[in-house]
């Protein structure tokens, strides 16, 4: 799990970071956290992180936060936000981006540790799943993974927002953990996530992002047709 924290005042930053830090490894001591500190969006952005949580002042040198916000819970519905205000009135614009905290300058220790663990929770009863690569270890929203294409031993897991991550684990190996209501085997080397299904040509499956495409196989045809259809009646 990722953790972003944006604070233009570098000894808030730094005290928000290790409060931040001491919360999650307490909370959830066996997982892996990653909790990073910036002063600026730009600085966010230039460091191109996949971000779980994100914890940022409204009013930053470069912009307002709410931009950045809105940009990350559209890339990324999961994202989760606590904003950190000092102005009681820009609450209401929060909602907008999904915020589910707000915490008033100074910041609370216990409110903060409140309002992470929150988030915790919710991150717990969400459907996430572990991606290894060769340097690190993703944990992505399921219901952010398009399709799962078979590169022998490999795979290649492609997101929604256009991101495509090579997977040391294999097509068999996410099979068994994710194929259910949502996720249909239509190849052997295709895993795809029905939810993102536009259209299905002959035996290609159209997706609502460019990056992948899927094959459905003789062998699988009806299976996924039946389960397809069952799949579109619980929308």
């Amino acid at each position: 799990m990722k953790i972003a924290i944006i604070e233009d005042e570098a000894m808030e930053l730094e005290q928000l970071k290790q409060a931040v830090m001491e919360i999650t490894a307490e909370a959830l001591p066996k997982h892996p956290w990653e909790v990073v500190g910036f002063e600026t969006m730009q600085a966010f952005d230039a460091a191109k992180m996949q971000t779980d949580l994100l914890i940022l002042d409204l009013h930053l040198p470069d912009g307002n936060g709410l931009t950045l916000a809105r940009k990350l819970k559209e890339e990324r519905a999961g994202t989760g936000v606590i904003i950190i205000t000092a102005y009681q009135e820009h609450v209401y614009e929060g909602y907008e981006v999904g915020a589910f905290r707000f915490l008033p300058k100074p910041v609370d220790t216990g409110k903060l540790q409140e309002a992470v663990l929150h988030y915790v929770n919710e991150y717990q009863s969400m459907k996430y799943l572990l991606v290894p690569t060769q340097t690190d270890q993703l944990v992505l929203a399921i219901d952010d993974i398009v399709c799962i294409e078979s590169q022998g031993k490999h795979s290649v897991v492609y997101l929604q927002d256009g991101k495509a991550f090579d997977s040391k684990k294999s097509i068999a190996s996410y099979t068994e953990e994710i194929e259910n209501k949502s996720f249909c085997r239509v190849h052997r080397r295709f895993l795809v996530n029905m939810k993102h299904i536009v259209r299905v040509e002959g035996n290609e499956i159209v997706f609502d992002m460019n990056r992948c495409q899927a094959e459905i196989s003789r062998r699988s045809r009806s299976e996924f047709e039946a389960r397809f259809a069952a799949f579109l009646k619980t929308l």
